[in-house]
């Protein structure tokens, strides 16, 4: 049974860590690289002075430079995991753990699993560096200390060692220090002599001396109530706190203690029968508990997911799988989509030159993103739209907010790359890109650019910026979106008019779902005069029945098309599809059968036969929230 007992619970240990890593790897592969993109890592001394400027701030510095291994998310999971792996066979060794117990360490990989799929939409909003690997490496780097406190000979290089880590420590891990002493305070046996008890009073004064002392001496931009926090992500967003962030930290310190109780009580090498059968029932139980922990905590909201999905589609220039991904159902029942989604979906149409005809064919909605503040659209894909719509100066000031605010990121600095060339700004754009050709996963991507500085004309061959170049020459003023960022480029568009396919396009777009007739009539004739020389022409479905729909709407008014005619003498002789007509028809008769409902009720009824039309978009969806 002995030797049943060393195969099979490490058997068990490496199991439980590879289903993790594949149940990880399974749902969270586009969040864990958009964690890459949004931290950054420079193999500079500036770089590294900027971080350690803060308490813990080698720690932070060692998990931003970890966090760059989620480029390939299957690499960074799998260091990850090696990193849980090498903790746990310390933790067994300092707590004395044997047979069935060690299975408890297992409890520490889980609620470190836990920090890290709990992360949700805080991916855009954390302001700590290194966020996703902090825990991680604060336990391991922990757990490492206290070994080397173990295992020094004599107990005055204990004490030493003890004194050593209990000033500096502070400056290097920030509050995951602490956990470091408790370790060394935990005597592996039950007995306490002087020596043990001596490290427990002096273990607890450095606690609450060494961080108020140093940060009042040397960590001046540390505010005193925050100092027993240094190196701890941080769930306050403005005036909302968010504790429930918290409760995988608080069951991280719980599980170390759980830990440590086994080795204390059982002190004997050989187990009994009993202890034997209470370790297995124990070790089973806590681990079962703290798996459902796990799926409590995880973030499975479909929208923030696809939101991900989508973005990360967008910046392979994917646009076939943004459409895919907005239609998708297998991470569950379907919800309406966020605008962030519908706005990405736009994107991906416009770009394929299918808005006129599929637009209406994929889910409408603002469901709001969850997340206990409000989430804004300028940080989930605001400054994606602006660049990809001409916007470079939205884009740019976007991007040195966030900057700012929540800490340079590869994505940052790419969309600021991109927007300096598209304006011309060389220097600025060069800049950008030497901070890139010094990244592990991003040298390539900034080779490339690096030939649109020497040779600009390259740009007008680029798959992603040849479309947007035309739109980014007109007028792009620096004014204020308020953070709405759609109704902002809703209006800007609608009312403006141009010589480009695109930008005209666009207008044309915009107009149509800002549901204004005035502005749509002037952008369909434009569309029309530059369009309808084209060999096989057709005016998309949209177009169609939005003409068509005004049209009926205001017959005795005078054409926009042919001023000196009324909308109704026009009607005949514009190219409408038979199609359109027919369902204006249908759409219209069952309005009339449906004259009793509520508009609520109208919206349900109507839309599995109209719900692909834009006479149910003009009628039944109304005061829609943009953001």
């Amino acid at each position: 049974m002995k030797y049943v007992h060393k195969i099979l619970v490490p058997f068990l240990m490496v199991l439980a860590l590879a289903a993790m890593g594949m149940w990880v790897l399974r749902t969270e592969g586009d969040v864990l690289y958009r964690m890459q993109a949004h931290s950054l890592w420079l193999p500079t001394a500036t770089f590294f002075k900027t971080s350690v400027i803060y308490p813990g701030g080698p720690l932070t510095w060692a998990a931003a430079y970890m966090t760059q291994y989620f480029f390939h998310p299957w690499l960074g999971i799998s260091l990850m995991l090696l990193c849980w792996g090498a903790t746990m066979a310390l933790l067994c060794y300092q707590f004395h753990l044997r047979g069935p117990w060690r299975l408890m360490t297992l409890l520490i990989p889980l609620c470190l699993l836990a920090c890290l799929v709990q992360t949700g939409y805080w991916v855009y909003y954390q302001k700590l560096q290194g966020y996703p690997w902090v825990p991680t490496l604060g336990v391991l780097f922990s757990s490492l200390l206290a070994i080397v406190h173990l295992l020094l000979p004599r107990r005055w290089l204990k004490l030493v060692w003890f004194l050593i880590v209990g000033i500096f420590g502070y400056p290097l891990m920030g509050a995951w220090w602490i956990l470091a002493l408790a370790l060394m305070m935990v005597p592996r046996h039950l007995r306490m002599d002087k020596s043990e008890a001596i490290n427990v009073v002096l273990g607890i004064a450095l606690v609450v001396l060494v961080p108020l002392i140093l940060v009042q001496r040397f960590y001046g931009q540390v505010q005193i109530d925050q100092s027993y926090l240094a190196a701890m992500p941080c769930f306050q967003y403005g005036k909302v706190d968010c504790p429930v962030y918290r409760y995988p930290y608080y069951a991280l310190a719980l599980s170390m203690a759980l830990c440590a109780l086994p080795g204390l009580i059982y002190r004997n090498s050989t187990a009994t029968y009993k202890e034997l059968r209470l370790s297995w029932f124990l070790s089973l139980a806590l681990i079962a508990l703290a798996f459902f922990g796990v799926s409590k905590r995880w973030e499975r909201d479909t929208n923030f997911h696809k939101e991900v999905a989508m973005n990360n589609a967008i910046e392979r220039l994917d646009w076939e799988e943004v459409l895919r991904i907005m239609l998708s159902q297998e991470m569950g029942d379907p919800m309406p989509p966020t605008r962030a989604m519908v706005m990405m979906k736009n994107l991906a149409l416009f770009r394929l030159g299918r808005a006129g005809d599929e637009m209406f064919l994929y889910p409408e909605g603002a469901e709001q993103q969850h997340a206990p503040w409000t989430v804004r659209m300028t940080q989930v894909g605001g400054k994606l739209l602006y660049y990809h719509y001409g916007k470079e100066g939205f884009c740019y000031r976007w991007c040195m907010e966030d900057g700012v605010e929540f800490g340079w990121s590869v994505d940052v600095l790419k969309y600021m790359t991109k927007c300096s060339l598209i304006t011309h700004d060389w220097e600025v754009a060069q800049k950008y890109i030497d901070m890139l050709r010094q990244t592990r996963y991003h040298k390539e991507w900034a080779e490339k650019y690096q030939a649109y500085v020497r040779h600009p004309e390259l740009m007008a061959e680029d798959e992603e910026m040849k479309p947007i170049i035309p739109m980014a020459e007109f007028p792009d003023r620096l004014d204020g979106d308020n953070t709405l960022v759609e109704m902002y480029l809703l209006k800007t568009f609608s009312g403006g008019m141009g010589s480009d396919p695109g930008y005209q396009e666009m207008t044309l777009l915009c107009s149509l779902i800002m549901k204004d007739i005035d502005l749509f009539w002037p952008r369909f004739r434009l569309y029309l005069d530059m369009h309808q020389q084209e060999p096989g022409f057709r005016v998309p479905r949209y177009y169609q029945e939005a003409a068509y729909l005004y049209s009926m709407l205001e017959p005795n008014r005078e054409s926009a098309l042919w001023p000196s005619l009324t909308n109704a003498q026009v009607l005949p002789k514009l190219p409408f599809d038979d199609q359109i007509k027919q369902n204006y028809q249908r759409f219209m008769d069952f309005n009339t059968q449906c004259g009793s409902m509520t508009e609520a009720q109208k919206m349900t009824a109507f839309l599995p036969q109209f719900g692909d039309t834009f006479y149910y978009f003009y009628f039944l969806r109304r005061n829609q929230k943009t953001n």
